[in-house]
């Protein structure tokens, strides 16, 4: 087995190159080198973080938000290429699946190496706690789509290749500990401003916020509240923005707490995917359960749901291509009073968790609602999610499996297709083909 130490220049390269991908790839480990990352200059280190970031919104990763919509029920499509998650029927060698894996296990790697690089490298301890915190976000926040989507996963924290070529998948349970643990650093070490003038990069509150979501899916309620609280009560900063236009603007949202910069693409892959030329039929719409919801005074049907050649589509990213003030936004403000009012339906809080989603109708410009039960007021708020959060990476689809209702919904919607064993990904065939230690999950060869 070949070993080298690699300096921050060849880390430089790969971070900003595909040509190295191989060799940050741990999904492909065969071709990966064991490496000892030294970092020896700032420029250097901001490149990694820069590779790092660019790693977690590869193209695989941003269609998250619309190939999830169509597995749930808030988007379908028009052209036979996307049936394999309009129809529920994904197989193991879908090569979308195989580079969904590969890109978010990237985002493991690279981050992971920050983590294992920079203690030893000669910065000031705060830009040592800068890029270690962000390393240990990127790194939750791709372990939590890992296994939202696959299930159980290989955790793996190192960069030796000897640790990583045949680990074996790993309990969600154990992954998620992981992801918590990874988030508590980043929030201890993260300062609250951000380190660019954009949100495009960590800070303390995007960490917050990330780990109030994971506190939710976990039953965790009185942290979940306690968490998205913080994030609340920045209200100098994190702000429901009256003009629904502005919400995914990279210099103009007051909403976004954390997105990806798509600059270096010239497009958001939302926008790209969703946004039809002019006049012509979109490939993906809107779904017609998701249309019904809402209230034709809603202003976020205006804003956020086109026409074009007679059909439906999502229209918050506004431009297909030239992405000009547009970003991708992972994280945002509403979700945060979702977060909160559901939290607070389980601690019987139900005029609290009322109010917090009246803050979200009353910018959307419909009328306040009552919670009368715990089972009206879950319902309400899944309701209200799908209005607020459609199309934005993976909401409605992990909404349904968290909460057990996935097959009940998804199966009396799609009765032809629908097996319970479409809630998971399958692991890619050429994953398990270069790793016998990966086992399938059921339903798939």
């Amino acid at each position: 087995m070949k070993k080298s130490t690699l300096y921050i220049t060849l880390l430089v390269t790969c971070a900003l190159f595909t040509s190295c991908e191989k060799w940050l790839d741990v999904g492909n480990p065969k071709d990966a080198v064991e490496t000892k990352v030294v970092f020896q200059d700032v420029s250097g280190l901001q490149a990694a973080i820069a590779g790092m970031y660019n790693a977690g919104n590869a193209n695989s990763i941003g269609m998250l938000s619309l190939n999830n919509g169509m597995q749930a029920d808030d988007l379908s499509a028009t052209v036979a290429g996307y049936d394999p998650y309009k129809n529920n029927s994904l197989v193991s060698n879908d090569e979308s699946v195989g580079t969904t894996w590969s890109d978010l296990y990237v985002g493991v790697y690279r981050s992971t190496a920050i983590i294992e690089g920079v203690p030893a490298a000669p910065f000031l301890e705060t830009v040592k706690n800068q890029a270690m915190g962000e390393a240990f976000f990127i790194r939750a926040l791709s372990y939590f789509y890992l296994v939202n989507l696959y299930g159980d996963v290989p955790l793996v924290l190192s960069t030796h290749i000897e640790e990583t070529e045949l680990a074996p998948r790993t309990a969600k349970e154990t992954v998620y500990k992981q992801i918590v643990s990874d988030l508590e650093k980043a929030v201890e070490l993260l300062p609250v401003e951000y380190p660019a003038k954009k949100r495009d990069r960590a800070n303390k509150w995007a960490a917050t916020a990330l780990l109030a979501r994971v506190k939710l899916y976990l039953g965790d309620y009185p942290e979940a509240e306690r968490l998205a609280s913080q994030v609340i009560d920045q209200s100098s900063t994190y702000i429901l923005s009256e003009n629904l236009n502005t919400v995914f603007g990279k210099n103009t949202s007051v909403d976004a707490i954390f997105a990806f910069d798509v600059s270096y693409a010239g497009y958001t892959t939302p926008g790209l995917n969703s946004v039809p030329t002019p006049g012509t039929v979109p490939s993906i719409i809107i779904h017609p359960t998701l249309l019904s919801l809402y209230e034709e005074k809603d202003a976020r049907k205006a804003a956020w749901i086109g026409t074009s050649a007679g059909y439906p589509f999502m229209h918050k990213y506004k431009v297909r291509t030239g992405v000009g003030d547009e970003f991708d936004v992972v994280l945002r403000i509403s979700e945060q009073y979702f977060i909160r009012a559901e939290a607070r339906v389980y601690l019987n809080n139900l005029s609290g968790a009322a109010a917090d989603v009246n803050k979200i109708r009353k910018r959307a410009k419909v009328d306040d609602i009552a919670m009368a039960s715990k089972d009206q007021a879950l319902a309400s708020i899944a309701d209200e999610r799908r209005r607020e959060l459609f199309g934005e990476w993976s909401h409605r689809w992990f909404d349904l499996k968290r909460t057990n209702k996935v097959s009940a919904v998804i199966g009396a919607l799609k009765p032809e297709y629908w097996q319970d064993t479409d809630a998971l990904y399958p692991i890619p065939r050429r994953e398990r083909q270069m790793n016998f230690n990966l086992t399938q999950n059921e339903g798939y060869d």
